[in-house]
């Protein structure tokens, strides 16, 4: 009871296909019709009695070509048509009264319902169709009640209301049920777009190596300080020698070089320090509210912890990697550009002083 309460309170966790909802409805529509036989045996309605068995074939047939995953377009056209079909000629013999012009109105939602799904599965509809067809069937009833006796009755006041009553129900029932599976359905796809764009959002922002921020994440970062007018510093490392890893490795060793290296710089930063793969073999540290001392001593940090760093390799054996790091804080009126030229700078001279340092 508590999922069918979330299901129809729009809370559910998936939703139900198109395929899964015209199977459980084929299955409860031969139901009710089987119901309705024995109904109208016992009230001696033999037309009726006539029209709930060949309702109760067409559901099964129906229910066996869905399995058979034939066309469900059609399928469920038929399905419509035998409901109005059947409203009309019930509502025809036994009087309005008896609930059955109710579906009339019952099956307008499932029009939308049905344009939606089908729609999805490029088989174009017009959720009018089914509104202006089961419109037009309610007006005639409507009006032919006024010129016409019904032909059949109960004999009795009470099952007119009640059977009245389980039309009223069922007809509920059928629109709470539609609506509430094409409401679940759009909820569900919403959040799957949702998660979707955040997935994109993040990958756009990503290196796909390395897992760490790209650009973009770094430019968005430092427009945020300039408007808060909050001072950072930046670290420029640059992995030493890495053409030669490559060239002697192999590339595959160079990716998991650039692997070990981040993962050394994010182990190191605090939280709220950004990382990112500036460059092939260049990496660069976003560092906002913190000093150059304090920027020159996290990348200290950073580069102890790359040269004790054991890169292994299957063939030739293990090898030691070094990197050299530029630091520079900014200084009012300095644009960012300036300030990773700064660092930028002082990496080169650290290269061309022997590298393997912080400058």
């Amino acid at each position: 009871m508590k999922k069918i309460w979330e299901y129809i309170s729009v809370r559910a966790e998936k939703a139900l296909s198109i395929k899964h909802v015209m199977s459980l409805a084929m299955m409860m529509l031969g139901f009710f019709h089987v119901c309705l036989v024995v109904f109208f045996l016992v009230f001696h309605i033999y037309p009726m009695v006539a029209l709930d068995l060949f309702s109760v074939a067409l559901y099964l047939f129906c229910l066996v070509q869905i399995q058979r995953d034939k066309s469900l377009l059609l399928l469920f056209n038929l399905s419509y048509l035998q409901i109005v079909l059947h409203s009309v000629i019930a509502a025809l013999l036994l009087g309005t009264d008896s609930g059955f012009s109710l579906y009339m109105i019952a099956v307008m939602p499932i029009g939308y319902y049905a344009a939606f799904n089908f729609n999805m599965r490029k088989q174009v509809i017009n959720p009018m169709c089914y509104v202006i067809i089961s419109g037009a069937a309610f007006c005639f009833l409507r009006v032919a009640s006024r010129y016409m006796e019904p032909y059949y009755s109960y004999g009795n006041k009470t099952v007119d209301g009640a059977i009245y009553m389980v039309n009223y129900f069922v007809a509920v029932i059928t629109i709470v049920t539609f609506v509430s599976t094409l409401l679940n359905q759009i909820k569900i796809l919403e959040n799957l777009r949702v998660m979707q764009n955040k997935q994109l959002e993040k990958l756009s922002k990503t290196d796909a190596l390395t897992g760490l921020a790209n650009r973009r994440s770094i430019e968005e970062r430092y427009a945020q300080s300039e408007a808060l007018r909050e001072a950072y510093s930046l670290v420029i490392g640059d992995i030493d020698d890495f053409k030669a890893v490559n060239d002697t490795y192999g590339h595959n060793v160079g990716d998991t070089v650039l692997k070990a290296v981040a993962e050394a710089f994010k182990s190191t930063v605090r939280s709220e320090d950004i990382v990112c793969r500036w460059g092939g073999e260049e990496f660069l540290i976003f560092l906002p509210k913190c000093s150059r001392a304090d920027a020159a001593h996290i990348a200290q940090r950073i580069l102890e912890k790359v040269r004790v760093t054991d890169m292994r390799t299957a063939e030739q054996g293990n090898f030691h990697i070094t990197m050299t790091l530029g630091v520079a804080a900014a200084q009012v009126g300095m644009e960012f550009t300036e300030v990773v030229k700064l660092a930028d700078d002082r990496l080169y001279q650290g290269k061309q002083n022997g590298k393997n340092r912080v400058v």
